[in-house]
């Protein structure tokens, strides 16, 4: 097996631990009640369908096989029909939404170790995820992980998601390491296994709840720490 040179890591359920719940009543009472300052005549209710319908269109636009919404496009077209074509109004709104519907938001107890020995053993780092440009970048500052990677891909940047190869190579250019030297850690076989062993990278499958029985495609390990992840790592290195 070729030596591993790079590690790409999943983010969330992966280095971050996080729940969120996008249909809480407050997310779009206090979104609605924010936009009335700005002349907004939306209430609650139609701001949750006016939401629901651009998450439903959205996709239809995209030709791709795994397409990505962009949250801030949707609350453009929401707040453009409420004549309110504000950049700033959008980007807050998104950010609101994502505030208010975290349930649950920090760190594994095993990730700032575990990424300081890979840093320490000069591993280049990296990120894929399918993720929010327009907050996703500020959480990993807020929960001091962003040092730590050479670079982070998230799907909003693009319009498609994993498990689309492209996210994959275009991480193993942007580390000069080939694919078959890279290895993806990831909690989700279908999305993170599938996507990168599709270009030829090693995949670790992280199951921390220890849920995922019989997984495929199958892993080429299975973790349910990140430690364990490293040691295997380090066996192959």
């Amino acid at each position: 097996m070729p030596k591993i040179r790079a590690i790409v890591f999943d983010c969330y359920s992966t280095l971050i631990d996080i729940w969120t719940n996008e249909r809480k009543e407050e997310i779009f009472h206090y979104l609605s009640l924010y936009l009335g300052y700005y002349g907004a005549r939306i209430d609650a209710r139609g701001l949750r369908v006016a939401l629901d319908a651009e998450r439903e269109q959205y996709p239809k636009t995209k030709e791709e096989a795994y397409p990505e919404i962009d949250l801030e496009v949707l609350f453009k077209n929401i707040l453009k029909k409420e004549g309110l074509d504000n950049p700033f109004l959008v980007e807050s709104c998104c950010k609101l939404f994502r505030a208010i519907s975290r349930e649950r938001f920090q760190l594994f107890p095993d990730s700032l170790p575990v990424l300081e020995e890979m840093k320490k053993n000069g591993y280049p780092l990296a990120v894929v995820s399918d993720a929010q440009k327009v907050f996703s970048p500020e959480e990993g500052e807020i929960l001091g992980i962003s040092h730590y990677f050479k670079c982070v891909l998230l799907s909003s940047y693009f319009g498609f998601r994993k498990p689309d190869p492209r996210l994959f190579n275009i991480v193993c250019t942007l580390l000069n390491v080939p694919t078959t030297e890279a290895v993806y850690i990831g909690n989700d076989p279908e999305t993170d296994v599938k996507g990168a062993q599709g270009v030829g990278m090693k995949a670790i499958l992280l199951d921390r709840e220890k849920k995922v029985r019989n997984p495929e495609p199958k892993p080429d390990f299975y973790a349910t720490d990140l430690w364990q992840a490293w040691e295997w790592i380090k066996a192959n290195k």
